[in-house]
């Protein structure tokens, strides 16, 4: 009986080098999202207490104000009309007054920016204006 060797051929370092980058790249794209998920829970429990804030009569000047605010700042993220995008859909927004305040004033950490500094307390207050005169479609 005769048994030929049948040699093994090698993979090109370009693609060995390609699958290693890949698996590097998921380990740390992993690692990274768990690592956000871990930090968002545990900044909502350690998140400063909102003081509360006085609910916003929608005005029909207060709520021009605040669309024109709304469609220089958020509409690249929730889209022109509100209805999301990258940004979640602001239409029928259940949260209270105070809450969305925080989140225009502090941001929500990886998924929208701070505002802050850039907003007065007046440019806040008709932007929830805007958001209450939106209505579920």
């Amino acid at each position: 009986m005769h048994t030929t060797f049948t040699p093994v051929k090698r993979m090109p370092f370009e693609a060995t080098a390609a699958i290693i980058a890949a698996c590097v790249s998921t380990v740390v794209v992993g690692g990274t999202l768990g690592f956000a998920v871990v930090m968002e829970k545990y900044t909502a429990s350690h998140a400063p207490a909102v003081p509360p804030v006085a609910p916003i009569v929608a005005t029909g000047p207060l709520v021009e104000q605040g669309h024109h605010l709304y469609l220089q700042n958020c509409a690249h993220c929730h889209a022109p009309d509100a209805t999301g995008d990258e940004g979640p859909d602001l239409h029928g927004v259940k949260k209270n007054d105070a809450r969305i305040t925080s989140i225009i004033q502090n941001g929500i950490k990886g998924e929208m920016p701070k505002f802050g500094s850039k907003f007065k307390d007046g440019d806040v207050q008709a932007l929830i204006a805007f958001i209450r005169s939106l209505k579920k479609q």
